[in-house]
């Protein structure tokens, strides 16, 4: 992984190279499909294998170039039951549809019985918002708090609000699914870099900073990587070392 990230720093203005701390990195992967619904459905295949073969779905993350990527792959891990996160270069709090949602809590939260069975009360305040990841999230957050002793939605509403004041957002566990953006500064052990086309990545120009973000992509991985891509292979892959030119 470090040689594969030093190849594109060898073809930009990034910095120095890096130095491995272990070697116990594998030699990333490049794998082409025919379409994206291909792409998709043998990423969600190779998160079954990991998750099978006792991979902790907290190491594993899914990048990509763009949030439309994200919003195709999430949609197969829904039907296919994997548990994931959704990691947004966002403020978890003001996303309008967490502010949507905290404001029908806070209005249930009015008539919601203290000692009542107030995480069903939860649970049907916010069913309207079907099954996203934050809605599942806030979810999970209710259960856990019930559990402490928790005894009423204001209760609940009040452990929230001290989180958006601390911008520490509820999460799950599962698999990341992020953007390129929004995974700077994380590491996981293995990684999957997908989308990486022609006109995917790079997106747009300049094309110095979309090879950064490429680097972002590969540098996230601490044992494994694996790139896909369908159609055009990213000229990315090439001045990586990784497909012929």
């Amino acid at each position: 992984i470090i040689n594969t990230a030093n190849a594109i720093l060898r073809n930009s203005l990034l910095g120095h190279e890096l130095s491995a701390h272990n070697d116990h990195g594998d030699r990333p992967t490049v794998h082409r499909f025919a379409s994206d619904k291909e792409e998709a459905a043998a990423i969600i295949s190779a998160i079954k294998n990991d998750l099978e073969s006792g991979v902790v779905a907290q190491d594993i993350a899914i990048l990509a170039r763009t949030n439309s990527q994200l919003d195709v792959l999430e949609k197969a891990f829904i039907a296919a039951g994997i548990e994931h996160q959704v990691k947004n270069s966002e403020r978890f709090f003001n996303r309008t549809e967490v502010r949507d949602l905290m404001k029908v809590i806070r209005n249930a939260s009015v008539l919601s019985e203290v000692n009542g069975d107030w995480l069903n009360d939860l649970i049907s305040a916010i069913k309207p918002f079907g099954d996203g990841e934050y809605v599942r999230a806030f979810l999970q957050l209710g259960r856990e708090l019930s559990q402490e002793g928790v005894n009423s939605l204001r209760g609940y509403l009040r452990e929230l609000e001290d989180r958006a004041e601390q911008n520490n957002p509820p999460t799950l566990p599962g698999v990341a699914l992020a953007t390129l953006h929004a995974a700077k500064g994380l590491e996981w052990e293995r990684v999957y870099l997908i989308g990486v086309s022609e006109g995917v990545l790079p997106w747009s120009e300049p094309i110095e900073e979309e090879r950064r973000l490429f680097y972002v992509g590969l540098t996230r991985a601490k044992r494994s990587l694996t790139l896909t891509f369908h159609q055009t292979p990213s000229r990315f892959l090439a001045e990586a070392g990784l497909v012929s030119p």
